[in-house]
């Protein structure tokens, strides 16, 4: 599913237009994109919570110049799904071709 498919289906489920799906969808992400950057974690139930975590500063190698670097502390999103989602799609049976039965 794309992003195209996703409002879609957000839209008729809501019983809203494609454009306001779109824009909901949008400022969902802005939101989050947002509480990240300044180091907040985001708890969507079940679903699952995005945080970020940090790299320290490291020494590095960089094969083009065959080389070491320092490289500086940085944040990082990540993602830690939710106990009932996990528990839903592990629990999900696959055919032989690899798709849900």
């Amino acid at each position: 599913m794309d992003q195209t498919e996703l409002i879609e289906n957000v839209a008729k489920e809501l019983g809203i237009s494609n454009a306001q799906s779109k824009r909901l969808l949008k400022a969902t992400l802005r939101e989050v994109r947002d509480l990240l950057r300044v180091g907040h974690a985001v708890t969507l139930p079940h679903l699952g919570t995005f945080d970020t975590a940090t790299y320290d500063e490291h020494l590095g190698y960089l094969p083009v110049s065959d080389k070491f670097a320092l490289f500086p502390k940085r944040r990082f999103p990540v993602f830690r799904t939710g106990t009932s989602l996990r528990e839903e799609v592990y629990n999900t049976e696959l055919g032989d071709d690899g798709t849900q039965r």
